[in-house]
């Protein structure tokens, strides 16, 4: 038999806990064991049934032995332990006088149920914090949801929308139509399928690449290039282009402008029974997308500066007439040919061929006159320094370009320019070789004094490099040619002059 020390109820040995208020149990002694026995005879008719289990637990007990449940008997404890100790309690145990720390009362309730009372309320004042603070985390999360701006699903994005972004920016070289000024239609026939708005598109669509490779060409010598010009070309009934001319541009580029005047000028159109028309293309070509918008600004502004009667900056020559036409016009029909009388008195020579067919043969055909722009190519063309000089005509104003070898090559140029008959105006486009050099050789300088190579002296010639002056050590003289050879692309060192002088002990 064991007993609590706290509560002195019995309990049987196979109990290790007191099951009211949870204190080790201890043995109990022979007579403390017949007390019990004798206290658990006379109750044994007043046992406690659990509400839950319908166990049955001893007098006193708070707690279930089989399910844990809460026996409803605190008043009956209490009672029980507030019994006056005069009177003895039943079944004959005896109670202390003076309660024990183990049988302290508290506002008439046992110590140990008073400390389950107090358990059981701050659990609950916890699980409501708890509750409140879980609450308060769910409102802060629903408010920030919604809050939050939904993501657009760009792994899910269509492969039309896809291809859209990748056309949108464009890479390298282009070469594409303002959207701002748009293709102009003008003639009787502009309204016809044939020649419409949309058609003049998609011709320019379908030769685009041509100039995409003209512009390419041009960027090879000139890696910064960027132009926006206003192209028109005048289109017959059958289909091709008689005329072509830029009438104003964002960049003067001779080069580009006849290269161009050059592409659109074999472009072909369907042919049909209606009248000629003149389209307007404004183009634009640049190597930066980003810069295609100012680009059509500009040419905007100077499109509609322009007046009507305006001569285009270039214009293609008009096509020669060709031999065997200028035979035909010049030829007499047979008709109009006529033959002279013969002379009785004086008969020709039987030997002599007949009249008519002399005549025919010794007529020679005239040749086509030349060009303004042919007559002053072929004066640059004669002469060896100006044979990679070009040029274009707009009525007697003659704009040269191309390359010549100095100042003085360009004034010689432009003096023998002057001199053919019909010029009235030059305009001096060119470049010089030695402008070229002397580039260069400042681009190099500049680098080497960057470098800290102040006393390397370097001279330009052509795509040969000459290095002199004094370093202070061998890697600063290998230093100097790394320099000039990658300062400008192209050049070669093709001398190094370089002395070596090394300072003294203090490094200068």
């Amino acid at each position: 038999m064991k007993r609590c020390p706290r509560c002195e109820k019995t309990f049987p040995d196979s109990e290790t806990f007191c099951e009211a208020d949870g204190t080790a149990l201890v043995q109990a002694g022979p007579a403390f064991a017949e007390g019990a026995a004798a206290t658990g005879a006379g109750d044994a008719g007043e046992q406690i049934e659990c509400p839950v289990c319908g166990g049955k637990a001893q007098p006193g007990e708070l707690i279930c032995n089989f399910c844990g449940a809460r026996l409803g008997v605190e008043s009956a404890a209490a009672s029980y332990i507030q019994q006056p100790s005069s009177a003895p309690p039943r079944g004959g145990t005896t109670v202390r006088r003076d309660p024990s720390p183990s049988m302290r009362i508290t506002g008439g309730m046992p110590d140990g149920g008073g400390e389950d009372e107090g358990r059981g309320r701050f659990s609950v004042v916890w699980y409501l914090i708890a509750a409140i603070v879980a609450l308060g985390g769910g409102a802060w999360l629903a408010l920030h949801l919604s809050t939050k701006p939904a993501e657009q699903p760009v792994a899910n994005a269509s492969p039309a929308a896809i291809a859209s972004v990748t056309a949108a920016a464009p890479s390298g070289p282009l070469v594409a139509l303002s959207k701002a000024i748009g293709v102009q239609v003008t003639g009787e026939s502009a309204a016809a399928p044939e020649r419409n708005q949309e058609t003049a598109q998609k011709v320019f669509e379908d030769h685009k690449d041509g100039l995409l490779e003209s512009y390419s060409h041009a960027l090879a010598g000139d890696s910064t290039l960027q132009d926006a010009m206003a192209v028109r070309i005048r289109v017959l009934p059958n289909g091709s282009v008689d005329e072509a001319s830029v009438r104003t541009s964002t960049n003067a580029n001779p080069a580009l402008d006849a290269e161009i005047v050059k592409d659109v000028s074999a472009w072909n159109f369907a042919p049909f029974s209606g009248g000629q028309v003149e389209i307007d293309y404004p183009i634009i070509f640049t190597n930066d997308p980003t810069t295609k918008d100012a680009l059509e600004s500009q040419l905007s502004s100077k499109v509609a500066a322009l007046s009507p009667t305006e001569a285009p900056e270039f214009a293609s020559a008009p096509p020669a007439p060709s031999p065997a036409a200028s035979q035909a016009a010049s030829a007499p029909s047979p008709a109009s040919v006529e033959t002279p009388a013969p002379m009785v008195a004086e008969p020709a020579p039987s030997l002599a061929p007949p009249p008519r067919k002399h005549h025919v043969a010794s007529r020679a055909p005239r040749p086509p006159p030349l060009t303004l722009q042919q007559r002053v190519k072929q004066v640059l063309g004669s002469n060896p320094r100006t044979r990679r000089v070009d040029c274009y005509t707009s009525g007697s104003a003659v704009t040269i370009f191309g390359k010549v070898f100095d100042a003085d090559a360009k004034l010689y140029t432009e003096k023998i320019v002057r001199q053919v008959p019909g010029v009235g105006n030059v305009i001096d486009s060119l470049t010089t070789d030695t402008a070229d050099w002397a580039a260069r050789q400042t681009a190099i300088a500049s680098q080497l004094f960057a470098a800290g190579l102040n006393s390397v002296t370097v001279k330009v010639i052509g795509h040969d490099a000459y290095l002199g002056g004094t370093v202070k050590s061998d890697a600063q003289k290998k230093q100097a040619v790394t320099i000039a050879e990658n300062a400008s692309p192209g050049v070669h060192v093709q001398t190094n002059l370089i002395t070596v002088v090394p300072g003294n002990m203090f490094g200068f």
